[in-house]
């Protein structure tokens, strides 16, 4: 890939990328921090290697009283790195991160993205890393969204990267269990020997207090181990209705055997 450049009906000059002779898009760049913390800034076409999951947030939102907003940090599970959140909905996007099965890791406001020659630019909200090694995009829309779109379809082009807007809470049920078991999602509440009598209990759909019960270990430790096998989709629970302990039907996807 080569770049040229045309003036623009505005008078500023615009790169463009070129595949085989052919301008495909206007040049995207990125800002990101490199391992050692020291900022680098490349086309968004050569940072396709780049582990930007692993870097430090390239921005970080002014705080000042009377903000109609929130800065605060996601901990994933596994890893111990925070993840920057600059809104509750971008806090619900995080968590729609941590619960996605295809998503190892992921990172808030890694890279700045731009147009070639711009002063302005666009932090996308998390940069994540699928389990297949392609990367995601996920992005919280605020104002002037449609000149955003433009820049992040273009660097989907250039990087290969997937970009997502996050839909925000389409299902309240859903979304609420989500956070009521989010506290669970840590890897240290895993136990072997645990989910084999679980796996056991819940062979068939039971309540999941009777369940725990009926498992006759330790109650605490067991309800706390069960409600991460249902994070981690280990045990099944209907997402779409309020998860109420000790109404709310678990059954275990091996089944009986």
């Amino acid at each position: 890939m080569i770049g040229i450049a045309r003036i623009d009906h505005t008078g500023d000059i615009r790169a463009f990328a070129v595949v085989e002779g052919v301008a495909v898009a206007e040049v995207v760049w990125a800002q990101f921090l490199s391992p050692a913390g020291r900022l680098l800034e490349k086309p968004v076409s050569q940072v396709r290697q780049e582990r930007l999951e692993e870097r430090a947030e390239v921005w970080r939102p002014t705080r000042y009283r009377g903000r109609r907003a929130i800065a605060t940090w996601w901990r994933s599970a596994g890893q111990a790195r925070h993840a920057g959140c600059a809104s509750l909905g971008a806090l619900e996007a995080a968590l729609s991160l941590e619960f996605d099965p295809q998503v190892v890791s992921f990172a808030g406001w890694p890279v700045r993205l731009s147009w070639a020659g711009s002063t302005e630019g666009y932090v996308p909200d998390f940069f994540a890393r699928l389990a297949d090694g392609r990367a995601r995009l996920l992005v919280c829309p605020a104002g002037g969204w449609e000149e955003t779109a433009r820049l992040l379809e273009a660097a989907d082009e250039q990087a290969g990267w997937e970009v997502r807007v996050h839909p925000g809470t389409d299902d309240a049920a859903a979304a609420a269990n989500r956070r009521r078991l989010a506290r669970y999602r840590h890897a240290r509440l895993a136990d072997a020997d645990t989910a084999r009598v679980l796996h056991q209990v819940f062979a068939r759909p039971r309540p999941f207090a009777d369940g725990i019960r009926a498992s006759a270990l330790p109650e605490l430790a067991t309800v706390a181990r069960a409600l991460h096998l249902v994070w981690t989709r280990e045990l099944l629970i209907d997402w779409s209705a309020p998860f109420v302990p000790a109404r709310s039907l678990v059954w275990s996807p091996q089944g009986v055997r």
